[in-house]
């Protein structure tokens, strides 16, 4: 089974050789490698050629080509023109999978025959080296990723005939399109499965020139845009719990109104203030929003994961 792994690389000259070498010390093969230089002002598109050079081989295919419109999530659909296989996996160019993460993957799609997402924890390190365990659960997930976003680009694979159905990623989203295509693909009810290794298999590095930097209020116009679009997209489905997500998804806009409000924005107050208007006919749920909302701007975590469980018995 050759599985094939897309990474956009825009201006990762120094950072992604760690990425590819890390994609080289996969223990699993066959694999194809479709590296999409999205039109880099550096040296990236050399790197990239450089690594194909060396490293291409019967078992190792690495694909280079180019991408000149500006956007990962366009990179990535034009790496997907160059998948042939049936599971692909797409991975940011300054992150490293652990070499056993592709072997982990197969194991369980072939123990899981009808999976559709295979899925993994992931080790996130900031900038200071500070490093953290992200778990997400076994089962349904949609829920839990609109809270959560635990289908986040590193930390699944999919079947190239699912993400088809879904339509690909959406060229129009600057951020939090990860998000967006997961709840997607989650819409669809795919059969969905975790991998049974207990320790992360991708490390997620964070630093201050990633989409989401320091302040989320400094680029609020992209994750607002990304939750109308899943707003449309939920609506437009034909799912009974449609209001109960309809809700949790007022709730993910609470968290990133705190968000704002932390970074001492006065963006936060607004959006908050809209959304409590928006829920002037359902007492218990703005009760709750408005009461998470305090919580979360004096610093105190954990509210989705109960406001979550909450909104499912809804």
């Amino acid at each position: 089974m050759e599985i094939s792994i897309v990474i956009p690389v825009y201006n990762r000259a120094s950072l992604v050789s760690r990425t590819l070498m890390s994609v080289y010390a996969q223990t699993y093969r066959p694999l194809r490698v479709i590296l999409v230089d999205n039109n880099s002002s550096d040296a990236s598109y050399s790197v990239l050629t450089r690594f194909k050079e060396e490293y291409d081989t019967p078992d190792f295919k690495v694909t280079v080509c180019r991408e000149v419109q500006p956007g990962a999530s366009v990179a990535r659909n034009r790496g997907m023109c160059e998948v042939s296989g049936e599971w692909v996996m797409f991975f940011d160019s300054d992150d490293e999978m652990c070499p056993q993460l592709v072997s982990e993957y197969v194991t369980t799609i072939n123990k899981n025959t009808q999976a559709d997402i295979v899925y993994t924890d992931i080790k996130m390190v900031d900038a200071q080296g500070y490093a953290c365990v992200k778990r997400s659960p076994r089962g349904n997930l949609l829920y839990g990723h609109i809270f959560h976003s635990y289908l986040s680009t590193q930390r699944y694979i999919v079947r190239r005939s699912l993400l088809e159905r879904a339509g690909a990623w959406n060229v129009n989203l600057p951020g939090w399109n990860d998000w967006e295509l997961g709840v997607r693909l989650l819409l669809l009810s795919p059969r969905v499965v975790k991998v049974s290794s207990q320790a992360p298999l991708v490390v997620v590095h964070a630093h201050a020139d990633s989409i989401t930097g320091r302040r989320y209020s400094d680029k609020w116009e992209y994750w607002e845009r990304s939750a109308d679009e899943v707003e449309r997209v939920v609506r437009a489905s034909v799912r009974n719990d449609k209001n109960r997500l309809l809700t949790s998804l007022e709730y993910k806009r609470v968290m990133l109104a705190a968000s704002y409000t932390r970074e001492g924005s006065d963006r936060g107050e607004e959006l908050y203030r809209r959304v409590i208007g928006r829920l002037a006919g359902r007492p218990l749920v703005r009760m709750i929003c408005a009461g998470g909302y305090r919580l979360m701007c004096r610093g105190v975590r954990g509210t989705a994961r109960v406001v979550e469980l909450l909104f499912r018995m809804m």
